[in-house]
């Protein structure tokens, strides 16, 4: 709180700055960029959005191996929209050590240099490999525009972490569609390069992740009235390089349908000449008590390895072989 550059007069002042933002983002979009030229509401979107943002990039890392956790953690950030520094404070405190933050509000730039005094603003020389990152950005400047800071950075890695909402998923489609064209390679969720067979349905492809905070941090939650904990999310990963052939057999679960009696049941989306959505029924009987937890753990975007044994009308009966989230 000492950081911000509004001082609130209350807590309560806090809370319902809080809710203005919250209604900008929700039912008043037209207007959601005027919050970026008031010092209270940036302050508000500091406190309350940039703490329970932070922990997303830690839980989307913990779906990558360790090797490719590490060969991210090498390159220099560029943090496309970066608004106070939220995902530049989240890659500091996994340990990556070289980041620039675009931010195109001056507000948010006085904002950040105050958490983050050794920030830097502007791209220099290419001297290492970049993970570009659109951390709740895309869905605000557009796809032309991401493309355009794509182009110019000239970065090995593409990711956009946004809200898990229909609407950015048609926006996060076009983008994937023109990232492709380019000559990008989808390294996630997509399991192919294919036509998404969500296009035009009333279903859309997101994930979840499940976060703690701070004691301060869940009081402000409660008192806002905002579940943080339980976040859907869009995630995409882009590669400039070609991704190695992956094990077959894998699927994505896109939606976690209620247990039956005897099963657990998701939907999934995975390659076959093409990407296609199923229904997948896994028996509870198929699998050792020991690994109860885990499987009651997976949530849409979660990868996993299955043995097919048996075809159905509306899916298929499956084993699994494995189901860890590791990319």
């Amino acid at each position: 709180m000492p950081h911000l550059l509004h001082e609130f007069a209350s807590e309560a002042d806090l809370v319902k700055a809080v809710g203005e933002l919250s209604a900008a983002f929700t039912t008043d979009r037209a207007n959601i960029q005027k919050y970026l030229s008031d010092p209270r509401l940036v302050s508000a979107y500091t406190a309350f959005y940039l703490t329970t943002n932070v922990p997303k990039l830690r839980a989307v890392m913990e779906w990558l191996t360790p090797e490719f956790r590490a060969e991210i953690l090498k390159c220099e950030l560029i943090d496309v929209g970066a608004g106070p520094g939220t995902f530049s404070m989240a890659w500091q405190e996994l340990g990556g050590d070289a980041m620039v933050m675009l931010e195109s509000s001056a507000l948010m730039r006085q904002q950040a240099a105050r958490l983050l005094p050794e920030a830097k603003f502007k791209l220099g020389d290419l001297t290492r490999p970049r993970l570009m990152l659109f951390g709740h950005s895309l869905n605000e400047m557009g796809v032309e525009a991401g493309l355009k800071y794509v182009s110019e950075a000239r970065p090995a890695h593409v990711w956009m972490i946004e809200p898990g909402t229909k609407e950015v998923f048609a926006l996060a489609l076009e983008f994937r569609r023109r990232m492709i064209r380019d000559g990008w390679h989808v390294r996630y969720p997509c399991l192919g390069m294919g036509e998404c067979p969500m296009n035009g349905s009333e279903d859309w492809c997101h994930q979840y992740v499940d976060v703690r905070h701070d004691p301060e941090v869940e009081r402000l939650t409660q008192l806002a009235q905002r579940d943080r904990r339980h976040l859907p999310l869009t995630v995409m990963m882009f590669e400039r390089e070609a991704i190695a052939k992956r094990d077959e057999n894998l699927a994505r679960i896109v939606r976690t349908y209620p247990a039956t009696k005897f099963s657990h049941e998701w939907q999934v989306c995975r390659e076959e000449q093409g990407l296609v959505l199923e229904r997948f029924q896994l028996p509870f009987k198929s699998y050792p008590k020991r690994e109860k937890k885990a499987v009651e753990a997976l949530l849409a975007g979660a990868l996993i390895q299955f043995e097919t044994d048996k075809q159905m009308v509306d899916g298929r009966r499956i084993r699994l072989m494995r189901e860890d989230n590791s990319e």
